[in-house]
């Protein structure tokens, strides 16, 4: 077999990526097409080299799949709900210190095993109940004390994070870890670096931006009176205040919502803004946002326990995309499968967008280097 001459990077700063030439035309040139618009997940730092995917390992048809949700709070109980009522798992396990209310937790879900498909659920305060699981979910975290630092509140989820990923990777050395834990970007960065060079990149991500893509999609289609699943778009960048609305790739039954080289409107910027402060909104309202983020973990949960390789917009590092050259974690349209993610999609911005991307990665970068770069 050949290999195409003009085959693109297989990652930020790689080699090229031969193309192999078969004698399908049709598949040479979705896969030439494929490596042109995305990468290889880029490792956490550029010291550790890339870890080729070993697919043999994973695939759609598993025999039993397992995921175990670690911390136990509103949002992990809303995740462990969504995937029992969606049967996503096979076996759902459950780890929180609490161990007195975890315990009733799990029993309050076991206890309506009548009215849902056959999920077993177990729960512990230790990581033995998380062993052999395909997906682990990690949403634990201290919460923000009233009048701390950002960056006080980050180094402390960091400690709780170095704890965790030893363990779950102790038990499940070959499972895919999505980080809910807040601040999500800063969290999946040093899970990966907790992990180590030997995960392979991608393997651990976040679960980012899924969810204000969601909210842009959703707020759409509202004010279109159509589906939300009709409406492709994408909000990229931190999961917080510094996200980026791609509004020159939002399509609507696949007409462009913004002309060529057109800018967005005060009305676009407002819908976004209105994305980011719909959290905002219902924590003032209810105290706390679960439900959607529960569903979120669900979606995401079914891409990879199911090997769908779908594009989700999850954090990963973007460490040489778009002029980015920190150690930075930020949300892009990815393809998530059994193993996390697969490839990166380098999806085309605007000068604009491209901008808002970098001022996201200072933002994170700002509080970042004070926990990851070594101190003098």
């Amino acid at each position: 077999m050949s290999t195409l001459s003009d085959a693109t990077t297989g990652g930020a700063g790689k080699e090229p990526t031969p193309v192999v030439v078969t004698a399908d035309p049709f598949q040479d040139h979705m896969q030439h097409m494929k490596l042109a618009a995305s990468i290889e997940p880029i490792p956490y730092t550029k010291d550790i080299p890339l870890t080729p995917l070993n697919d043999s390992l994973f695939g759609s048809k598993l025999p039993h799949k397992k995921v175990t949700i670690v911390g136990c709070g509103q949002v992990g109980m809303a995740i462990a709900y969504a995937i029992l009522n969606q049967t996503t798992a096979g076996t759902i396990a459950l780890v929180d210190m609490n161990e007195a209310k975890l315990i009733g937790e799990a029993k309050d879900l076991q206890q309506g095993s009548g009215f849902h498909e056959n999920v077993r659920i177990i729960a512990g305060s230790t990581y033995e109940v998380s062993a052999q699981s395909s997906l682990v979910i990690v949403t634990a975290g201290a919460a923000q004390k009233p009048g701390e630092s950002r960056l006080s509140l980050v180094e402390r989820n960091t400690k709780i994070m170095q704890g965790i990923i030893p363990q779950v990777l102790a038990h499940s050395p070959d499972a895919a870890i999505c980080i809910v834990a807040n601040p999500c970007d800063i969290m999946t960065a040093v899970a990966a670096r907790a992990a180590g060079p030997t995960v392979p990149a991608g393997r651990i991500f976040g679960s980012g931006t899924c969810l204000d893509s969601s909210r842009l999609q959703s707020l759409l289609a509202q004010k279109l009176d159509i589906d939300a699943q009709s409406v492709e778009g994408f909000v990229v960048g931190e999961h917080g205040d510094s996200s980026v609305a791609l509004w020159s790739s939002v399509r609507v039954g696949g007409v462009p919502m913004l002309k060529a080289g057109e800018d967005p409107s005060p009305v676009h910027l407002a819908m976004h803004r209105a994305v980011i402060d719909s959290a905002y909104d219902v924590i003032q309202r209810k105290g706390y946002t679960n439900w959607a983020v529960g569903l979120t973990g669900a979606y995401i949960g079914k891409a990879v326990l199911y090997d769908q390789r779908k594009i989700i917009t999850v954090s990963t590092c973007v460490r040489g995309l778009h002029g980015i050259e920190e150690d930075v974690f930020l949300s892009m349209p990815c393809s998530l499968g059994a193993h996390g993610v697969r490839r990166v999609v380098n999806l085309p911005m605007t000068p604009r967008e491209i901008q808002e991307f970098q001022n996201a990665a200072k933002a994170i970068w700002k509080v970042q280097k004070d926990i990851w770069e070594p101190k003098k």
